[in-house]
């Protein structure tokens, strides 16, 4: 006997077939021809089972109404991840769950989905229409997963003014214009040309897997405290995994962004106040010493930064301020930047750019695995969390690097 659907499989299935009817009647349309027997049987069958679903799925809100299920403006419920999570390890969804699920599906257009979660981005509140009674209707007022506010707090990127965009659903480039020049010339010399070359940046959506465990007996809760506390370790996930690919030295893959010292710059040595103003001065002959102007360094380097004098004497006071400024400018401390480096393997990454000229983008939901049986024997639930982000340099002379110890 094969297995009964859950209502978002109905729901998906029911999709399918709207979808694949509209495509036979706008094909016949396009060549300005009579349906073929083929397509007729195809549309009659698909009609059928569409009523069949109908039927079926008017049966479950039926049962779920008897069962006590949320319906109704005197009963809504918000959307709760942790009661999602309970509800797809055994398969029998909420209407809240499955309106938000369903606003997540239409997110990730072009975008492969395995999780049994699909939670949509960037909103936090809307009305989804859920059904119709007898009343005349009725709405679910759902609590969406707007992880991206909450995720560019935790990222060091936002902090230094990187560009951060979200909600993305298209491959993006990015034009870049080197500049028009100008030359002297003689009175009746022709001019030289001096238009510039454009050239862009491409951007594709990769897809980021970030892992996170909750006790079973935690996800029984349904406490506010248990829901931010969940939500609050994706997004440290996410955050954790994304910057830690950014400011690193991975080999280049096909699979993930570049990182910053995926190309180790030359070797820096001790850390001193001419080295680091020489970072200053290599954007500032690039004429990129502009906008969102900061360091990133290791906590191991701001350690030397503050027991460290500029000079000799000691008059010049230590080589960051006490006021946090390194050179003048903001700088920000990250465990994620690249260590380990050079000949000695001691060295560590740091960073000066113009921020505003990084970019990094966010297409689609989020997508969720919940795994109740790898970590069964220690009473865990398993959530790989699947996300889509690129990242890279728009102009490459805002930034320079070098590694310090």
């Amino acid at each position: 006997m094969p297995k009964e659907k859950t209502m978002l499989e109905l729901i998906e299935e029911r999709n399918q077939l709207i979808e694949a009817r509209k495509g036979i009647i706008a094909k016949v349309k396009k060549e300005a021809r009579q349906l073929s027997t083929e397509e007729n049987n195809s549309l009659g069958e698909a009609q059928i089972r569409l009523e069949e679903i109908k039927t079926e799925m008017e049966e479950r809100e039926a049962m779920n109404r008897k069962l006590g299920t949320p319906h109704g403006k005197e009963s809504q419920k918000r959307f709760s991840l942790t009661r999602a999570i309970r509800e797809s390890m055994s398969g029998n969804y909420s209407e809240e769950s499955l309106a938000v699920i369903q606003r997540g599906k239409e997110q990730m257009v072009g975008l492969e989905t395995t999780g049994s979660l699909i939670i949509p981005v960037g909103e936090q509140r809307a009305v989804v229409v859920a059904g119709t009674d007898a009343n005349g209707g009725y709405a679910i007022d759902t609590d969406l997963f707007d992880i991206m506010t909450p995720l560019q707090a935790n990222l060091i990127l936002a902090q230094v003014g990187a560009n951060i965009v979200t909600g993305l659903t298209n491959n993006v480039s990015i034009p870049k214009y080197s500049g028009t020049t100008a030359a002297w010339a003689g009175e009746t010399a022709a001019a030289a040309d001096g238009t510039g070359a454009f050239s862009k940046d491409s951007f594709a959506p990769k897809r980021l897997a970030a892992v996170t465990y909750i006790s079973k007996q935690m996800l029984a809760q349904d406490s506010l405290g248990v829901e931010m506390m969940l939500r609050n370790q994706i997004i440290l996930a996410i955050s954790q995994k994304l910057e830690a690919t950014i400011f690193g030295k991975d080999a280049t893959v096909t699979t993930k962004p570049d990182g910053f010292f995926t190309t180790v710059p030359a070797a820096g040595g001790v850390v001193d106040w001419a080295k680091i103003v020489a970072l200053e001065t290599s954007l500032s002959t690039s004429n990129a010493l502009t906008q969102n102007l900061a360091y990133v360094i290791h906590p191991a380097i701001l350690g030397k930064l503050k027991t460290t004098v500029k000079d000799a004497s000691g008059a010049g006071g230590f080589l960051i301020g006490d006021n946090g400024l390194l050179n003048g400018y903001k700088s920000l401390v990250t465990t994620n930047i690249a260590s380990g480096m050079q000949t000695g393997l001691n060295e560590y990454g740091a960073i000066f750019g113009n921020w505003a000229d990084y970019f990094v983008g966010q297409w689609g939901a989020l997508d969720l695995t919940i795994d109740p049986y790898t970590e069964a024997a220690n009473g865990q639930v398993k959530i790989v969390v699947n996300a889509y982000f690129d990242a890279g340099m728009r102009r490459a002379e805002s930034f320079a690097k070098t590694t310090w110890k």
